[in-house]
């Protein structure tokens, strides 16, 4: 991350909100919170480049961000396919204000606040499963964390509600915390014909998530990415 970006972090009070440069991009991060880790993650490691080997860079379509964070994802995705509108959904309400601050002046990058459903609930419970921001989970009751404090209530989308042409659809990226299991079960019709679903599985959130994933996956080309990350491809 470098020496100016690493003294700037390491000497701001917790809590602050510090703005950094990574590879080229000016990003702001929370002190104290998993925001940095995310940010390198996918801004200075790439953990999205593997997606360039199933999609054209030249691609102009919709590519869905679900689980947005604070929207190091989206900016890496929009670098990757500049041509592309990428739409980016965050459920938390303090999350999204950071993302909101991250993605500014990006004209390509749209910010929907709520949570991607499988499902027609118009309203989801956000919890906090205790594993910081990055961690919080629409799922009802979360296998890691039994009590799980209730945070707030939060918009829910399927995807044939967020006023899209579906088959414009590219990529859809989720990291939506135990949340795709419900998904792969009860929107796989709409899922099917979206080219490549990158995806990281939380079992330990929800059972079933893998087995799910792989039982929509039958007939696709799935790749094992880093940890939990898998990527679903469609067959030409």
């Amino acid at each position: 991350m470098g020496a100016v970006n690493y003294f700037r972090y390491v000497s701001s009070k917790n809590g602050s909100l510090v703005t950094l440069r990574l590879n080229k991009i000016d990003i702001s991060v929370r002190k104290g919170t998993p925001d940095l880790h995310i940010a390198i993650s996918c801004l200075i490691k790439e953990e999205f480049k593997p997606l360039v080997k199933h999609l054209d860079k030249n691609f102009s379509g919709l590519i869905i961000d679900a689980g947005g964070y604070i929207g190091a994802a989206a900016l890496a995705l929009h670098r990757l396919y500049p041509f592309a509108q990428v739409i980016t959904i965050e459920p938390s309400r303090e999350n999204i204000e950071i993302l909101r601050l991250n993605v500014a002046g990006h004209e390509n990058i749209k910010v929907v606040y709520g949570a991607l459903v499988g499902g027609d609930v118009k309203f989801v419970s956000l919890k906090n499963r205790g594993t910081g921001e990055c961690g919080f989970t629409a799922v009802e009751n979360p296998l890691d964390c039994s009590g799980a404090e209730f945070l707030h209530t939060t918009p829910a989308f399927n995807l044939s509600s967020l006023g899209i042409d579906l088959s414009e659809i590219g990529i859809l990226k989720l990291d939506i915390e135990g949340s795709e299991y419900d998904l792969f079960k009860n929107d796989a019709v709409s899922l099917k014909g979206i080219p490549v679903i990158a995806v990281e599985l939380h079992d330990r959130i929800t059972e079933g998530c893998t087995e799910a994933f792989m039982e929509f996956s039958e007939g696709r080309v799935i790749y094992k990415d880093r940890g939990e990350k898998y990527i679903s491809v469609k067959k030409a």
